[in-house]
């Protein structure tokens, strides 16, 4: 293989001829990168070229295959004493086309062999450059989250000591400031749950009861004589007194219950011809047993 010549002008990519290169295609299941040869891979390229494998500079690019992973790989490989020769301004060195049979869909250009050992110190510098830039932005993330978290837990901190004087300053109203803290706060504790059992056990206020007066005065017999003594709403039901001159069966017969409510016997008592009735009224079991 004959190197080509040097070039009197710079040049930052250099295009050789196909038949300037060494060319093998290996199986490799699961190989799927682009760059310099694996060394697991040498062994394979060494039965393939007629130059010593530690001669050689070799990179390698994944040309699919049967199965998942890949299975082929297109390797293309040139002597290192040519790639040392070269001038330091070149970045880029690719052949200028493929052997005949192979195909490449990645294009001519990911066939760099300006790679690994012999990558140009400009385009290294390049990279480390671009890596700082974004580990310096990285930094700078990390920064404005770590001052962030750190105000926030300012700011919680504050309001746990203003938590806390009010706390004590609440003690010390209800208790005065003789009692120590750890007391006073055991005392409070326990203050509040009296109050709490208190205002669990407080009756409940009786609900509205008009609506059920007023079912009660649409059932009222208003055309049998009557006067009414007085009405009592409880949580058992209504009770009604009423006087009646005369025989009560007339204004017995009249009466019916409201509905959803049921009507109990009837307690009588007589004073000359005056009887007084004492009805008792309640609600059914739908009506959920009280006010």
């Amino acid at each position: 293989m004959t190197l080509p010549a040097a070039h009197s002008s710079p040049v930052t990519d250099l295009v050789w001829p196909v038949e300037q290169f060494y060319w093998a295609q290996l199986d490799a299941p699961g190989y799927r990168g682009a760059g310099a040869l694996p060394s697991g891979l040498l062994a394979l390229l060494a039965d393939e070229i007629p130059q010593p494998i530690e001669e050689v500079f070799a990179i390698g690019i994944s040309v699919g295959g049967e199965g998942t992973g890949g299975g082929r790989v297109l390797v293309c490989a040139v002597r290192r004493e040519a790639l040392a020769t070269l001038p330091r301004e070149v970045r880029v060195l690719r052949p200028d086309g493929l052997p005949p049979g192979v195909e490449l869909v990645a294009g001519l250009r990911t066939l760099n062999l300006l790679v690994g050992d012999f990558e140009p110190a400009p385009v290294r510098r390049e990279r480390c450059r671009r890596h700082l830039s974004w580990a310096g932005v990285l930094m700078l993330v990390v920064t404005l989250a770590v001052v962030g978290l750190a105000r926030r837990a300012s700011h919680w901190r504050s309001v746990t000591v203003a938590v806390v004087a009010a706390q004590r300053q609440l003690v010390a109203e209800v208790f005065g400031e003789g009692l120590p803290p750890e007391h006073a706060v055991l005392s409070l504790d326990a203050e509040l749950d009296r109050l709490r059992e208190i205002n669990r056990s407080k009756p409940q206020q009786p609900a509205d009861a008009s609506t059920r007066l007023v079912s009660l005065l649409k059932a009222w017999p208003s055309g049998v004589p009557s006067q009414p003594q007085g009405v009592a709403v409880n949580e058992s039901g209504i009770t009604v007194s009423v006087a009646v001159d005369g025989d009560p069966a007339p204004f017995l017969s009249a009466f019916r219950a409201p509905e959803g409510w049921v009507l109990e016997e009837p307690r009588l008592n007589g004073a000359g011809t005056i009887s007084r009735l004492t009805l008792q009224l309640r609600p059914l079991a739908s009506e959920g047993g009280g006010l």
